[in-house]
């Protein structure tokens, strides 16, 4: 165990008593209402992609404070970052439509964007097609190689691959269970994706400015996603290197009870 593990308490959840400096979270979803009364003072900075003249997209940035979700999904994503880590930012950066579908080509873009911009966490509660791994893969090597940190989400549904880009090695993949606490995660030691949180029923914010409950690997990455903006909170050298080892040595191992 790390020196900083033990210093935790072997917990993240003992970080409460810690003051914990804002950490920038970029979510690459299906967009935020950042007029959610519990969303309104946590959303600075938004983007969409619209149509241009080729047949392709643009990139949009679109002033704080606008409603930029209209299925409900990142809306979902950011309520539980925001719930669990109190002293994160949140970049939202709409890659899906008001059907929840959206082009392969858009997620790489958005990633590009919060790369570029260097948000130290990138959730993606999604998972992009097969043939847009290669075009993944740099943007998350420059991300991870910058200090950022990229946790990703298995596919709910299993096809040929776990989910691009959560298998990759320079991403924490997420899985989902039953838990009883967003502090109680499990570590997978023969699995690529190496992490299994909280992500059952969770409680958190919906459309038109109400609540529900989420399940799904969607949203226990968020949860993760938060812990880790915890920790660069209270710890902010932390590299991604020095996350994973803290994650890993936090969790617990084996097979689900």
């Amino acid at each position: 165990m790390t020196f900083l593990t033990e210093a935790l308490g072997s917990s993240i959840e003992a970080l409460e008593a810690r003051p914990l400096a804002p950490v920038d979270v970029a979510v690459i979803d299906s967009g935020i209402d950042a007029t959610h009364p519990d969303l309104t003072t946590r959303i600075f900075r938004a983007w969409r992609f619209d149509p241009d003249e080729r047949g392709g997209s643009q990139e949009v940035e679109l002033p704080t404070g606008t409603e930029n979700d209209k299925f409900g999904h990142g809306t979902g994503v950011a309520g539980i970052i925001a719930r669990i880590a109190p002293n994160a930012r949140i970049a939202d950066i709409r890659v899906l439509s008001s059907g929840n579908t959206g082009s392969g080509q858009d997620l790489v873009k958005g990633l590009k964007i919060a790369v570029r911009e260097r948000f130290p966490v990138i959730n993606m509660s999604l998972a992009c097609p097969a043939k847009y791994a290669s075009e993944l893969v740099p943007l998350c090597e420059r991300a991870w190689y910058q200090g950022q940190i990229i946790v990703a989400a298995k596919r709910n549904v299993p096809i040929t691959d776990d989910g691009f880009p959560a298998e990759f090695s320079s991403c924490i993949g997420v899985d989902t269970e039953e838990l009883d606490s967003p502090f109680r995660y499990r570590f997978n030691d023969r699995s690529r994706i190496e992490l299994v949180a909280l992500g059952e029923n969770v409680p958190t914010t919906g459309l038109a400015h109400g609540y529900t409950n989420m399940t799904g690997t969607s949203f226990a990455t968020p949860t993760v996603s938060a812990l880790v903006a915890r920790l660069l909170g209270a710890y902010p050298g932390l590299r991604p290197f020095e996350v994973r080892a803290i994650l890993r040595d936090t969790a617990w191992h084996g097979e689900a009870a």
